[in-house]
């Protein structure tokens, strides 16, 4: 038989298979090539061309006549990380791009609610086949897991990362593992200089060194700085700590402001107002059906504010004001809340869109003011010169007092030592040491209407003011309580 001059080779992984004719053939038959395949188990892949070729010219070398198909690989699981790896100021420097070398800080940060990380699902591969016509099954795709370190948690069958805290995120793998970590505490160890750039931190900030010139620090948790704040800007969600004084800087704590309490009264009044003007408009489209529609929203609405809501313009007028006045104070969300305010008493015409962004802005801001008010955050200095500090608790000065600064507090203001020059402002009570000096420009002390001002010893020319009713100093005095009587005037009782 010709098969007996025919040898076929498979090769190990069963993918390819291979005919010779050892003994001298001149021809053969392709059929009989066919056949001598199939004797040896090859079903699949056999190249006719490359079958007649051998038949026409068989050779003692093996020629390749047949090749299975290989598995297709699948897609493995594949891990998206959120956050910022810290090189996008890297990447600035090597394209050439104009850079701010204050801005150079790679630090990391996260609010709670963040999403961290997506682990995106695999693909499975395609089973290939083999010369034998054996079914080949593709490698099954990698797979990772993720696990939750401190200040997060898995979400989705485990498939997302989300931070449950504020703080810098951070992770780690050994093999296939993904672990994931967000700390509410940066510790930042040497100085905040133009070296190591402004600092902007979602979490709570230690610094170990000081903050120099021309820098910036900002974190949404409290801050604590271990030297001295030069000529800088210091802003704290949280409660802020200086351990070694204050010089010609800018410090403030929480979100509060002068007025920031009665503001968020008027806001909630509006907010009831406008709430009471949606429910009116609702009830008017309910009886009027798609006559309404034909109707100009903005005239409805005016109509409404003109009749049965008449109190909302003068006091959405007296709101604006209130912010007007405070302008350079007020947090991002009451500015936006203003702008949309107008729009109830401007010349622009009222939609349906800017009447609800009215709502969404009102709310929100009034959301942030309560917010203050029910999270107030101290300031604690030990000195401060021509500075000035807001705080939306209270303002500690614990050693050597003020020169040149302006305080505000929403609580309280207590200055160790003296305060010289400068301006003290605080809705709770002020307790000085010594107000004033004999050189230099007299310092003002002012509370509110309900609040208490007590000094240990002030200079003539020192102003003191609660509420409405203010007095100058006119001769050195001793111990004395500053606060309003029974009928509204101001009374100064020696002693404390």
């Amino acid at each position: 038989m010709v098969d007996e001059y025919l040898k076929i080779a498979i090769s190990e992984d069963k993918m390819k298979a291979y005919v010779s004719a050892p003994g001298e053939v001149a021809v053969l038959d392709p059929e009989s090539v066919y056949k001598a395949l199939q004797a040896a188990g090859v079903v699949f892949g056999i190249k006719d061309d490359a079958v007649i070729s051998f038949a026409a010219s068989p050779q003692s070398e093996p020629l390749l006549v047949a090749e299975g198909e290989p598995p297709q690989p699948g897609v493995d699981e594949r891990l998206e990380v959120l956050f910022d790896d810290g090189t996008l100021f890297e990447r600035a420097v090597d394209e050439g791009k104009r850079v701010d070398f204050r801005e150079t800080s790679t630090i990391v940060s996260v609010e709670a609610g963040a999403l961290l990380a997506v682990k995106h699902p695999p693909q499975p591969g395609l089973p290939g086949r083999a010369v034998t016509g054996e079914d080949l099954p593709p490698l099954p795709p990698r797979l990772l897991e993720l696990r939750a370190g401190k200040g997060v948690e898995l979400k989705e069958n485990g498939t997302r990362v989300v931070a449950l805290v504020n703080g810098r995120p951070w992770y780690k793998q050994a093999g296939n593992t993904y672990v994931f970590n967000v700390d509410p505490l940066l510790v930042h160890k040497g100085d905040v200089c133009i070296k190591s750039g402004n600092i902007r931190f979602k979490g709570d900030l230690k610094i170990l060194g000081n903050v120099c010139e021309a820098m910036k620090v900002q974190a949404t948790g409290c801050v604590e700085i271990t030297g001295l704040v030069t000529r800088a800007t210091v802003i704290s969600g949280g409660k802020l700590q200086v351990h070694r004084g204050v010089i010609g800087s800018k410090l403030r704590a929480g979100s509060g402001f002068p007025g920031a309490k009665k503001l968020s009264f008027m806001l909630r009044d509006i907010q009831s107002n406008l709430d009471l003007l949606k429910q009116a408009l609702e009830q008017l489209k309910r009886h009027q059906g798609n006559n309404l529609d034909r109707v100009d929203f903005g005239r409805v609405l005016m109509t409404l504010m003109d009749t049965k809501f008449k109190n909302l313009r003068s006091l959405v007028k007296n709101t604006l004001r209130e912010i007007a006045a405070i302008r350079a104070e007020v947090p991002g969300e009451v500015a936006r809340c203003g702008r949309s305010l107008n729009c109830l008493v401007g010349l622009n015409p009222l939609t349906v869109k800017s009447f609800g962004d009215v709502i969404k802005d009102v709310e929100s801001a009034a959301v942030l003011l309560q917010e203050t008010a029910e999270n107030p955050a101290d300031v604690v200095v030990p000195s401060a010169m021509s500075s000035t500090i807001q705080s939306s608790g209270s303002v500690y000065v614990t050693r050597r007092g003020c020169v040149n600064t302006t305080i505000n507090a929403g609580q309280d203001v207590v200055v160790k030592g003296s305060f010289k020059g400068g301006e003290i402002f605080c809705e709770g009570n002020a307790q000085v040491e010594e107000l004033g000096s004999a050189l230099g420009a007299p310092p003002v002390v002012r509370v509110g209407a309900a609040g208490v001002i007590r000094v240990k010893r002030a200079f003539p020319g020192s102003v003191v003011q609660v509420g409405q009713r203010r007095m100058v100093l006119t001769q050195e005095m001793g111990s004395f309580k500053a606060l309003l009587n029974k009928e509204g005037e101001l009374d100064i009782i020696p002693g404390n």
